[in-house]
């Protein structure tokens, strides 16, 4: 059974919490094949490559990413973690909050967790919907598929060629091409930074065991990528970062997902996770009993700010590729107030949005 003693708001930070950057290879090494193990959503693995703390278990079979602000603790990717010891793991974060007067919240995590966090007592609210494409069903034929289809054969009339690419050393050589069509992609946003607890903490010079998918013109230009991370042991894969240069060919986005899809596909992989679109059909919630201050924010988040964080536009986009859905939850230790709305923001970056960019599109609106 896992069980914390009684310990002051040091100890804790002190004893439990590591620093990812003070760990050693050989930590490092068994961090990530249990990232890869037990991955159960697309965050799961970014344990291995993000940074911030690590939280793991006494019995060490057990782990979780920590993002601190002050006495909150924000974790993403649920519980990393054999299933026989997850309600133990969701009784000791408890026993954790309730000595150390910290707020832990979890997020993006599955309705079974889900359940188990609030019979120990945690506020437990929708957060969104993730869209996921069952492989032995994908086909792209019939009028639902024609606008993917459009997309990727305008790609294929312009020649634009899909690799993969699985030599670490093409990867490093790639890295700062990478960085350049991130930077590109993101700039004129108002939030011009991946959203950290939201988006993955994408590295180029450290991809583990991420898939790498690069699309290229004929004379070689590099127009796009696609990095995918795995779920349950590689079985199941999250396509988490993928952004395409401002003048790319028309649809390529679009074209790079379903020629991986395929390919995965052909592979006989099972699922591919598009990831979760935060705010999506938040008031209905398999789980009753939520905080309806949560519920109307995240829902004002997906309906009203576009501007700020396009939940919409991503959810318009992935809805193309008719997935199926599947509800994901957030879960917080009962004191939970308007500070931790507010950590939530510091801590992934939303409050440092470029002014600039946003005048810049009032603007255009205005004028339009």
């Amino acid at each position: 059974m896992l069980r914390v003693e009684k310990f002051d708001s040091v100890a804790v930070t002190n004893d439990l919490l590591v620093s990812r950057r003070d760990l050693t290879n050989q930590q490092r090494d068994a961090l990530e094949a249990l990232a890869f193990q037990y991955a159960c959503v697309p965050e799961s693995y970014d344990i291995a490559v993000s940074d911030g703390h690590v939280l793991q278990t006494p019995c060490g079979q057990g782990a979780m990413s920590v993002l601190v602000d002050g006495r909150f603790w924000h974790i993403a990717g649920s519980l990393l973690g054999p299933e026989s010891i997850k309600p133990q793991m969701v009784q000791w974060l408890k026993e954790i909050s309730d000595v150390s007067q910290r707020t832990i919240v979890l997020y993006n995590v599955s309705e079974a967790d889900a359940r188990n966090f609030r019979d120990h007592g945690f506020v437990v609210n929708k957060f969104g919907e993730e869209p996921i494409l069952d492989l032995a069903q994908v086909n792209w034929s019939g009028k639902k598929h024609e606008w993917v289809r459009r997309q990727s054969n305008y790609c294929l009339r312009a020649n634009v060629d899909i690799t993969e690419i699985t030599n670490p050393e093409e990867q490093q050589a790639l890295a700062e091409t990478m960085t350049s069509i991130m930077s590109e992609d993101l700039s004129g946003r108002t939030l011009d930074k991946p959203l950290r607890l939201l988006e993955r903490e994408f590295k180029p010079h450290d991809l583990q065991r991420c898939r790498l998918f690069i699309a290229r013109t004929a004379a070689g230009h590099v127009e796009a990528f696609l990095a995918c991370s795995p779920i349950d042991a590689g079985r199941s894969w999250a396509f988490e970062t993928y952004r395409k240069r401002k003048d790319a060919t028309q649809g390529v986005t679009a074209h790079l997902f379903r020629t991986v899809i395929d390919r995965l596909k052909d592979e006989g992989e099972n699922q591919v996770s598009l990831c979760l679109i935060p705010g999506r059909n938040v008031a209905t919630s398999a789980i009753e009993g939520g905080d309806w201050r949560i519920q109307k924010t995240l829902s004002l988040w997906f309906n009203r700010l576009d501007f700020f964080f396009n939940a919409k536009g991503q959810d318009h986009f992935k809805s193309r590729f008719r997935p199926d859905y599947v509800d994901r939850y957030l879960c917080v230790t009962p004191r939970h107030s308007v500070t931790s709305v507010w950590s939530f923001m510091k801590t992934t970056g939303a409050m440092k949005f470029n002014v600039r960019n946003r005048l810049s599109q009032i603007r255009r609106g205005i004028f339009k």
